[in-house]
């Protein structure tokens, strides 16, 4: 109980489920790291579709939605491919997973909102070769393939590699080295 009130007296920015890097900033290192997975940049010059996903009546998952697409439509491309960007409101895993197969999603972008979720949309995106990027750090414990969060002020990188192999998302071994890895 004591840290159910302790969590809700923290300052907004200090809270695990929000944003600590900021979107422009995480748009710009994805597109570096788009190169590094192995069936990303295997495609290049195909177009990319992004999926973003929000959760619906949660201001901060639109915000950071807004964000994430007005972002990815400013650089128009990732790793080398064009970029086409659909909002996704999460219904369930299950829909998200139809979705994921249907538009042939390259990637998935999960926004704040979703961390209750995040293991049941890495459940239902097994095999589905698609990268899940999370705006929070955090959710890469819980299941997306890349989160991205401040260490000493500096952004870093996030990678569940477990999960990532389940998804058919397959970094090089340089990039690795530069990320901090979940096994």
């Amino acid at each position: 109980m004591a840290a159910v009130v302790a969590s809700l007296l923290l300052p907004t920015a200090l809270r695990a489920e929000d944003v600590s890097v900021p979107i422009s900033l995480q748009v710009d290192l994805l597109n570096r790291v788009a190169a590094y997975e192995s069936h990303f940049a295997a495609q290049a010059g195909a177009e990319a579709v992004v999926l973003v996903i929000a959760r619906p009546g949660h201001p901060e998952s639109a915000r950071a939605a807004g964000q994430i697409d007005a972002a990815l439509r400013r650089v128009r491309r990732l790793g080398g491919r064009p970029v086409r960007v659909v909002v996704h409101a999460f219904v369930s895993a299950a829909a998200l997973r139809d979705a994921v197969d249907t538009q042939h999603v390259a990637i998935a972008y999960l926004t704040p909102g979703l961390e209750g979720q995040v293991g049941a949309v890495a459940r239902a995106l097994e095999g589905a070769s698609v990268l899940t990027v999370s705006a929070v750090g955090s959710d890469a414990e819980r299941g997306a393939v890349l989160g991205f969060e401040l260490v000493a002020a500096r952004p870093n990188l996030v990678v569940n590699l477990r999960q990532a192999r389940r998804q058919n998302v397959s970094f090089s071994s340089q990039f690795l080295r530069l990320a901090r890895v979940i096994q």
